[in-house]
């Protein structure tokens, strides 16, 4: 099949797919609350505030003792994050009654204890072998690595791991969850595909650095269309299941499709930015348009 052909089917789906109506969407890569990584208990009000705004990309917290009868060891410089513990004791009174008679008085007495935590991935626990709860063994595959790769390495953008997904035009920084927070392996490297395409936003000049890329502007509405479809270019020309993939662009594409305006007219618009994108990336060598390798099943997620 022709890279050309390729492209044409994405299109004539995603736009099959955006007419169908409301398309449920979920992101995909788990959402873990922070959690001790040992007792397994949620932190709640401001702690989980506190500790979900860390820019670790794992959720397990525990104290720097917590870790050592565990035979983990804290890295040497980190540092930790302050929480509080709120809690209730009871005290005891001995009182006399107006009959002489000694009575026992429960006094109820709230308190605050602060604690300093450290996340996992300060600790040693991957030299150690330790087993994280609720790991996904996602594989890494090769062809869609080299793409990211070698695209980020020669034009010297920064990847970091983080509960999100996101590219920042002015630091010029990705920022992806761990590839073991993902459902499969081919929604990790969609999601990264997405991000990669922004990336070369301001190098194609569909946008300045100094631009709003934010929610409710002209440039963001664009900007997602073009990503979607050209992450799902990439995904067929590395190999991933791409009747997986573009489901997914179509239900991420609806969860903005006020924003974006979505009829044919620009589909086809952001499709000719996508292809000019992704060819960027990829360089003057474009590789051979592989087959469908995956063996997952559809899912209706955000890719």
């Amino acid at each position: 099949m022709k890279v050309a052909d390729v492209k044409s089917q994405i299109n004539n789906r995603i736009i099959q797919s955006l007419s169908s109506g409301k398309i449920p969407w979920l992101k995909p890569w788990i959402e873990n609350s922070p959690r001790n990584l040992f007792s397994g208990r949620e932190y709640t009000g401001l702690n989980r505030l506190i500790l979900g705004l860390s820019p670790f990309s794992l959720p397990y917290w525990a104290t720097y003792r917590q870790y050592l009868s565990e035979g983990l060891q804290v890295r040497k410089g980190e540092h930790g994050q302050g929480i509080v513990y709120s809690g209730r004791t009871v005290m005891i009174d001995n009182e006399v009654n107006e009959e002489g008679e000694e009575m026992e008085h429960a006094k109820h007495i709230r308190f605050l204890k602060a604690f300093v935590v450290f996340n996992v991935c300060q600790t040693d626990y991957a030299e150690k072998g330790y087993k994280l709860p609720d790991i996904r063994e996602n594989p890494h595959l090769l062809k869609c690595d080299t793409v990211i790769q070698d695209y980020t390495g020669r034009h010297n953008i920064r990847i970091t791991a983080g509960d999100r997904a996101a590219y920042s035009p002015q630091t010029d920084v990705i920022t992806c969850p761990d590839i073991s927070r993902f459902t499969t392996s081919e929604h990790f490297y969609a999601t990264m595909f997405h991000e990669c395409v922004h990336s070369t936003g301001p190098r194609l000049s569909r946008f300045k650095r100094t631009d709003p890329v934010c929610f409710g502007s002209d440039t963001y509405g664009r900007e997602e269309l073009v990503a979607e479809i050209g992450s799902a270019y990439l995904a067929s020309l590395t190999g991933i299941n791409s009747s997986a993939v573009v489901l997914n662009q179509a239900a991420y594409l609806q969860n903005w499709v006020t924003a974006i305006k979505a009829d044919t007219d620009l589909v086809m618009y952001a499709a000719g930015r996508a292809e000019k994108a992704a060819d960027f990336m990829i360089g003057p060598t474009a590789p051979v348009v592989a087959q469908d390798v995956g063996t997952d099943t559809v899912a209706e997620v955000k890719a």
